[in-house]
């Protein structure tokens, strides 16, 4: 669904509003040359060219904070912080994002409940990144259908409760331990910040940071390499900034995936294959977050609570 927020008008640049939003953003957006680094790295963008990071930091060096707020697009990004990671000068379009919808909450562009049933279809979203990814290392490419979808959403991700024997612990191979003993994961004591800072652990069923890390301890090298869950992190790095031991998260869960390649538990093209077929569930969320917030087409309005927000389910 293509929506026309602005209308077609001379844009006249607001120099008051721009220093307010980079002193608001902390995204040092006024450094971007407008490159299209950021747009190319995206993935919501690639999957569905409706998430431009550079139109929304232009959006913020015009000074245009009234048109930023009921863009659409600051609602697809997923937060995995790739466009920050890439961009030459250092500008954060992430985090102006997370900037933007916190001014659209705060001035009622957005409303409380369809902010907060945002929140729970992206935690629930993870889900159905779960199911591709446990489809793909079965083999099935098949595309999701709308069952799939809504089974998916509505059905939480089983938690084990199995127990695992004494003989299977601390069994991981050297290559294992080599892997991932650069980062420093035998220094973690499962506090939990990596969990309570990582944007998709919402559904621990899914994917849990310090439960990874538990297992890794554990020697579970068989579980994890042949587990979905190393497979849907964001690589945004933030378990890595919350660790007050310093252990890397994110290079650990790298080296977990470049293990199962090298031991042939998935082959050398998994990564790819998987984010092709992500590709399509990227597109129904997008579409998914314009009907539950409301997105409305005229000029100047207000991104809204729609009438099929109380059908979305909170599971």
């Amino acid at each position: 669904m293509n929506v026309k927020i602005m209308p077609s008008l001379p844009v006249v640049p607001q120099p008051k509003l721009r220093r307010l939003i980079d002193a608001g953003g902390l995204a040092d957006s006024t450094m971007c040359w407008t490159c299209s680094s950021c747009d190319s790295e995206c993935p919501v963008e690639i999957a569905t060219s409706r998430l431009r990071p550079q139109r929304i930091v232009r959006f913020a060096n015009l000074g245009l904070i009234e048109e930023l707020i009921v863009l659409p697009e600051i609602w697809y990004c997923l937060t995995c912080r790739r466009c920050n990671r890439v961009c030459p000068n250092l500008v954060k379009p992430e985090t102006l994002i997370r900037y933007a919808r916190a001014e659209a909450v705060r001035r009622g562009v957005v409303s409380a409940a369809a902010a907060t049933a945002y929140y729970d279809l992206f935690r629930r979203f993870q889900r159905v990144r779960w199911h591709v990814a446990s489809r793909c290392l079965h083999g099935n490419v098949e595309l999701p259908t709308e069952a799939d979808w809504r089974r998916w959403l509505r059905t939480p991700i089983p938690v084990s409760t199995a127990r695992v024997p004494f003989a299977n612990l601390f069994k991981g191979s050297k290559p294992f331990r080599t892997a991932v003993g650069a980062a420093g994961v035998s220094d973690c004591f499962t506090c939990g910040e990596c969990s309570s800072a990582c944007p998709i652990s919402g559904e621990r069923g899914a994917f849990d940071p310090r439960f990874i890390f538990r297992m890794v301890n554990l020697g579970l090298q068989d579980e994890l390499l042949q587990s979905p869950s190393i497979w849907l992190c964001l690589e945004c790095g933030r378990c890595t900034d919350a660790c007050t031991q310093k252990v890397d998260g994110c290079l650990m869960i790298a080296r977990l995936r470049e293990l199962a390649a090298r031991e042939g538990r998935v082959s050398d093209d998994f990564a790819l294959r998987l984010r092709q077929a992500q590709q399509p569930i990227f597109m129904r969320l997008v579409d998914e977050i314009d009907c539950l917030l409301g997105v409305q087409a005229a000029a100047g309005s207000r991104i809204r609570s729609p009438e099929c927000l109380p059908a979305i389910e909170c599971v």
